[in-house]
C-alpha cells in the first residue's frame, strides 16, 4: 500500500518503471534480511548443537572417569582380599606343616616307646631265662654234690687205708687195731670237716654266681634304660630343631612375600595412573571441565541437607544418563554410543531446524510476493 502510494505520487509514465524498481529493491531487501536471519538462526543452532555436544562430551567423560575410579576401587578390593588370602594361606600352610611335623614326632615317640618297652621286656625275660638256667644248673650241681662227695669220701678211704697199710709194712710198725680205729676216726673227722668246707664254698660259690647274674641283668637293664633315654632325649632335641627350622623358613618366606607386595602395590597404582591418563588423553578438554564442574557441584556446603540432595540429584542424573546410553548403545562401548547418539541428536536436530528454516522462508517468500 505504501509502495503504490508513492508510486501514484509519481508522473503515470514513470510509474511503471519506479513500482518494478521499488519492486526488486524490496526483494533484495527481504533477501537480504532473510539470509541474514537464517545465517544468525545457523550460527545459533551451531553453537547451541555444539554446547550440548560438548554437554554430552563431558557428560560422557565423567561416566567414563567414575566407571573407571569404581573398577579401580574394585579391582584395589580385589587385590587387598587376594593378598589377605595369601596372606592367610601362607599362615594356615605353616600351621598344617608344623601340626604334621609335631604328629609325625608324637607317633615316632610312640613307637619308640613301645619298641623300648619291647626291648626292655625281651631283656628283662632273657635275664630271667639265665638266671632260671643258672638256678637249674646249680640245682642239678647241689643234687650231684652229695654223690660226688660219697665217692670221693669213699676214694680217700681207699687210698687212706692203702696208705696206712703200706707205711706200717715198710716201717715195719705194729699198729693195734685202737690206734688204727682211732686214726681212721681222725681222718673221717678231718674228711667230714674238708667236706663242709667244700660244700660251703659251693654254695658260696652259686650265691656269688646267682648274685653275678642278677647284677649283670640289672646293670644291663640299666644300660638299656639310659640308652632309650638318650634316644628319646636326641628324637626331642631333632623334633625342637625341625620345628626351629620351620618357624625359620615360615618367618623368611613371609619376610620375601611383604617384601614382593610393595612392588605388587606400586605396579597396581601405576597401572591406574596409566588407565586415568589415557582417559585424560582420550577425552582432552571435556573431562578436565567435567571434572572441574563435579568439583564445584561437589564442594561441602554449610547446610548438611543440601549437599545430600545436591549428591542425590548428581547420582539421579548419572544414573539416567548411563541410561540413556545403554537404551541408545545396544551393545556397542560408551565411545561409540556417545558419538553414535550425540551424532543420530544432531541430524534428527538438523533436519527439524531445516525443516523449520524452510518453513520460514516460504512464508516470507509469500509475504514479499503479497507486497
Amino acid at each position: 500500500k505504501l509502495l503504490k502510494h508513492e508510486v501514484e505520487l509519481l508522473p503515470k509514465d514513470r510509474r511503471k518503471e519506479a513500482l518494478k524498481l521499488r519492486k526488486e529493491q524490496l526483494e533484495r531487501e527481504h533477501i537480504e534480511r532473510e539470509k541474514n536471519f537464517v545465517d544468525r538462526l545457523n550460527e545459533s543452532h551451531e553453537s547451541h548443537m555444539k554446547r550440548l555436544s560438548d554437554t554430552h562430551r563431558e557428560k560422557i567423560a565423567l561416566l567414563d572417569r567414575q566407571f573407571l575410579q569404581q573398577k579401580q576401587q574394585l579391582m584395589r578390593a580385589r587385590e587387598a582380599a587376594l593378598w589377605e588370602m595369601e596372606e592367610r594361606q601362607l599362615h594356615e600352610r605353616h600351621q598344617l606343616a608344623k601340626r604334621q611335623l609335631k604328629d609325625m614326632f608324637f607317633l615316632q615317640r610312640h613307637q619308640m616307646l613301645v619298641h623300648h618297652e619291647k626291648e626292655l621286656d625281651h631283656l628283662k625275660r632273657m635275664m630271667e631265662r639265665r638266671e632260671e638256667e643258672l638256678i637249674k644248673n646249680q640245682a642239678v650241681e647241689r643234687r650231684a654234690l652229695p654223690k660226688r662227695i660219697r665217692a670221693e669220701m669213699k676214694a680217700r678211704e681207699m687210698m687212706y687205708r692203702e696208705s696206712l697199710r703200706i707205711s706200717v709194712t715198710n716201717l715195719h710198725e705194729a699198729i693195734t687195731p685202737t690206734e688204727e680205729k682211732d686214726r681212721f676216726k681222725k681222718f673221717q673227722e678231718a674228711e667230714k670237716k674238708r667236706y663242709r668246707a667244700e660244700q660251703q664254698r659251693f654254695e658260696m660259690k652259686h650265691a656269688k654266681q646267682l648274685e653275678e647274674a642278677r647284677a649283670g641283668s640289672q646293670a644291663a637293664v640299666k644300660e638299656l634304660e639310659q640308652l632309650q633315654n638318650e634316644k628319646r632325649k636326641m628324637l626331642m632335641e631333632h623334633e625342637t630343631s625341625k620345628l626351629k627350622e620351620l618357624d625359620e623358613s615360615y618367618a623368611k618366606e613371609f619376610k620375601d612375600w611383604k617384601a614382593d607386595l610393595k612392588p605388587r602395590k606400586q605396579c597396581l597404582e601405576e597401572e591406574f595412573q596409566q588407565q586415568l591418563e589415557e582417559q585424560e588423553r582420550h577425552y582432552g578438554h571435556y573431562l578436565i571441565a567435567a571434572l572441574a564442574a563435579e568439583r564445584n557441584r561437589s564442594t561441602p556446603l554449610r547446610d548438611g541437607e543440601g549437599s545430600r540432595s545436591k549428591s542425590r540429584y548428581h547420582s539421579d542424573t548419572i544414573i539416567s544418563g548411563t541410561s540413556s546410553i545403554d537404551r541408545r548403545s545396544h551393545g556397542k562401548s560408551i565411545d561409540r554410543k556417545s558419538s553414535d547418539s550425540d551424532y543420530s541428536g544432531s541430524g534428527s536436530r538438523k533436519s527439524s531446524n531445516d525443516r523449520r528454516l524452510s518453513a520460514s522462508r516460504h512464508s516470507l517468500v509469500s509475504r514479499g510476493s503479497d507486497l
